[in-house]
């Protein structure tokens, strides 16, 4: 037959001290104040590895039936933990430690004067020992950090770069590169009107988090345009190489050439950092005899 288990309807409440002298009549009279914890219970349990053996310090968290976080504590070096004194009712548990997955949380039910044991298993990540980069993109004028800027991580290999990933910060210039394997890496930042920058060499290994922060400067000619085009030949609608392309400024009727340029292989031309204006583009073909 099972043993009922002890409870304390109230609490234990002393006495003031009381002295005895010879033939003394003493009364020692209590008013017991109920606990309010009757209605209440605990979880205990385990947090181990697949083949058993604990997890210490893991952190294990309480959950209430409406996914409202209620409490948190560690398991200690035996993987064990308790959660002393919890209302009855359900809720949910479960635990995270650095390099194991977190697991599903487990329904529990807490019963009156009673003690819910609970056993949690954590599978490894099998990317828990990988690193990261992360960092700001930062405007270097004005360190302001930059959003929506492109952030490309190369891998050094030897004398060559593997790119590794691309992402864009976020509206307050972060980026991050997580579940990186061991070894050398270059940060490169980009933005639309800046000039590309890139970090120094970033080296990571055992599960390290390296930051790494990036600086890019206003583009001078960010404001400028571009004329391109091909030259092609009319008779046959085909690609004219080497092609002589002048730019033209023209202001008040006056064109005055600013630039000179050739048509590629493939018949295309093209002038940058053109500022705002009025501009014509002439091009010809001249061989020497």
């Amino acid at each position: 037959m099972m043993q009922l288990a002890i409870i304390e309807p109230f609490k234990l409440q002393p006495s003031s001290l009381i002295t005895i002298s010879g033939r003394a009549e003493e009364t020692a009279n209590f008013s017991l104040q109920a606990d309010p914890d009757i209605n209440a219970g605990n979880i205990s349990g385990t947090v181990r590895r697949p083949d058993g053996t604990p997890i210490p310090f893991a952190t294990v968290k309480l959950f209430t039936s409406n996914n409202v976080p209620f409490e948190h504590i560690n398991s200690n070096s035996a993987g064990q933990f308790i959660f002393p004194r919890i209302p009855v009712g359900s809720y949910f548990i479960t635990a995270s430690e650095p390099t194991y997955l977190t697991p599903l949380r487990t329904a529990v039910t807490v019963t009156a004067n009673r003690n819910t044991n609970v056993t949690i298993t954590m599978q490894t990540d099998p990317d828990g020992s990988k690193n990261a980069i992360y960092g700001i993109i930062k405007d270097l004028s004005n360190n302001h950090p930059i959003s929506d800027a492109t952030v490309q991580l190369f891998r050094v290999v030897g004398t060559t770069k593997e790119l590794a990933g691309i992402v864009s910060t976020n509206v307050q210039g972060q980026y991050l590169f997580a579940n990186l394997a061991n070894g050398t890496y270059i940060v490169d930042a980009s933005k639309a009107g800046y000039l590309s920058n890139q970090s120094t060499e970033v080296i990571v290994s055992n599960r390290e988090f390296a930051p790494s922060d990036v600086g890019i400067t206003v583009d001078p000619d960010a404001n400028t345009g571009t004329i391109s085009g091909f030259v092609l030949d009319s008779s046959s609608n085909t690609a004219i190489a080497n092609a002589i392309v002048a730019l033209y400024s023209v202001s008040n009727g006056t064109e005055t050439i600013i630039d000179i340029t050739k048509s590629n292989a493939g018949g295309l031309y093209m002038f940058g950092d053109i500022p705002a204006g009025t501009y014509r583009v002439k091009a010809t073909v001249q061989v020497e005899s």
